[in-house]
């Protein structure tokens, strides 16, 4: 599964890359049907923004972002609300309407 990871305006670590990565990695493992991931991560003003996009199966694209002053925080967010999308676009896709 592709993963890209990209960072603007700013230098960081490779450890905060490498946990996108794995924060991606786990995605893919709860959701296999996910095609691609693309993580920007971003410096706004005196925050860190955090863009997660995931094309999934079924034509589905879920975008989330969240902006935070502590860059881990700000990734567990995004990471978080990209989740809880995908995990209601499934069950939405489960549902059997009468």
């Amino acid at each position: 599964m592709p993963v890209e990871v990209t960072v603007r305006h700013l230098n960081i670590s490779d450890t905060l890359q490498k946990y996108a990565q794995e924060k991606s990695s786990k995605l893919i493992e709860k959701f296999p049907a996910i095609e691609f991931v693309k993580v920007v991560l971003d410096m706004d003003g005196p925050f860190y923004t955090v863009a997660v996009s995931v094309q999934g199966g079924h034509g589905a694209t879920v975008e989330s972002n969240h902006k935070d002053s502590d860059m881990m925080a700000a990734i567990n967010a995004a990471f978080d609300k990209a989740e809880a999308q995908l995990r209601k676009n499934a069950q939405r896709r489960h549902e059997v309407r009468p």
